[in-house]
């Protein structure tokens, strides 16, 4: 939108500075020259538009259909994609503006120059777009760069101590509400993607409240259930708890911005499916839990680390992220679907016992418990004795 309302200040520029500078002008390039560029340049920039928004619907379709329908809104939200449809969209509004305003005005030989170097201009710029773009749209849809990309979205909301952790307010672990606590009950339903914590400060210190919430980013609420409880001087009236329902946006999908646990799943789903007997392809899911174990010890710094500040929001009390949930997430569907294959096997055990050395307590003991579990499901799938006996072995293997 940016560029292309640019493209068309470009020939508003040349219509006024037209009349302006034209008798300072001496280079005169004749209007029907400049008509059969423009003309030239906008239809190639139609093809290649179409051909582009083609490829791209292409790509998006293969990583929903190699990797997770869920990967796909990542994806699509690779910046570099979108400025290059923009360029080539910006081009052809300019081209077929200039040619308007070539047979509507009447232009001087300044006003033409200027429209010729916003031709040479954009012309140029779509040639080192295009050749950008071209190896680019060869790698869109590629399993490879839908694992960067998840893993990129993955790193950026593992690392955001508010994200990661209570949210910038307390635990709701180290102080339960008191026994008097006015239930607060949501009135829709859908998937919690983001908690307006700023806003439920505001409203706690102008009734001097506190808020205790039982869910997060992520949550699956519905209508009439308790998120949560407010302890106040005196109830609350609905108007008052409406203005705290106001504060927590739902939508029918999960969002993998303020979501950690949902860029796991994503992770999870793409092993998943290269796991299954379609695919049979052990090799994506041993990539991926070398993500996983990278991303895991991110998320352990980034917990860590949002524990020893001062929070933000000092009257709200929200549940911490569950390490034992976290590493079901991650590792549950490739531990079921893949303890049959001796590779995966190894790999997952190596990958928990790599998690195990992180500082993060509850992390560890997750991971150590974890180990067990896909112990059990590999000596009850793997087909020979010695692959059991060295899969047990790696999951008792001490630190």
């Amino acid at each position: 939108m940016v560029y292309s309302l640019a493209a068309i200040g470009w020939v508003v520029i040349a219509v006024l500075a037209d009349n302006l500078i034209d008798h300072l002008w001496g280079i005169d390039i004749p209007r029907e020259t400049l008509v059969n560029l423009f003309t030239i340049l906008a239809s190639t920039m139609l093809s290649v538009a179409t051909f582009s928004v083609s490829a791209v619907a292409s790509a998006f379709g293969a990583v929903g259909t190699s990797a997770s329908p869920r990967a796909t809104r990542i994806v699509m939200s690779d910046s570099g994609v979108q400025s290059t449809l923009a360029a080539f969209l910006a081009t052809f509004i300019y081209a077929v503006v200039a040619i308007t305003s070539l047979s509507a005005l009447q232009f001087h030989p300044a006003g033409r120059f200027l429209l010729f170097t916003g031709f040479v201009i954009l012309v140029s710029w779509v040639l080192v777009a295009f050749v950008t773009w071209v190896d680019r749209v060869s790698r869109l849809g590629k399993m490879a760069t839908t694992l960067d990309s998840v893993t990129a979205a993955a790193r950026t909301t593992l690392s955001n101590q508010d994200i990661s952790g209570t949210l910038g307010g307390l635990c709701s672990d180290d102080t339960p509400p008191p026994e008097n606590a006015q239930a607060i009950r949501f009135d829709r339903f859908g998937y919690v993607q983001h908690v307006d914590m700023a806003k439920l400060q505001t409203l706690c210190e102008e009734w001097d409240a506190k808020i205790w919430l039982n869910i997060r980013a992520g949550s699956n609420v519905a209508r009439r259930e308790s998120i949560g409880c407010i302890s106040t001087n005196q109830p609350l009236e609905q108007e008052s708890l409406t203005k705290i329902l106001r504060c927590i946006a739902v939508g029918s999908e999960r969002s993998y911005d303020t979501d950690p646990r949902f860029v796991m799943i994503i992770l999870a789903e793409i092993a998943d499916r290269a796991l299954s007997p379609a695919v049979n392809d052990p090799g994506t899911a041993i990539s991926i839990l070398a993500h996983q174990v990278e991303l895991f010890h991110l998320w352990a710094e980034t917990d860590i680390a949002a524990s020893k500040v001062e929070p933000q929001f000092d009257r709200i009390y929200v549940p911490p992220i569950r390490a034992a949930d976290l590493i079901e997430d991650a590792f549950g569907p490739t531990a079921r679907d893949g303890a049959g294959m001796i590779e995966v096997c190894i790999r997952l055990q190596k990958a928990l016992r790599s998690i195990m050395h992180t500082d993060h307590e509850k992390l560890r003991d997750a991971a150590a418990e974890f180990r067990r579990i896909a112990n059990e499901m590999a000596q009850q799938q793997l087909p020979v004795e010695n692959q059991k006996s060295k899969i047990d072995e790696l999951a008792n293997r001490p630190l």
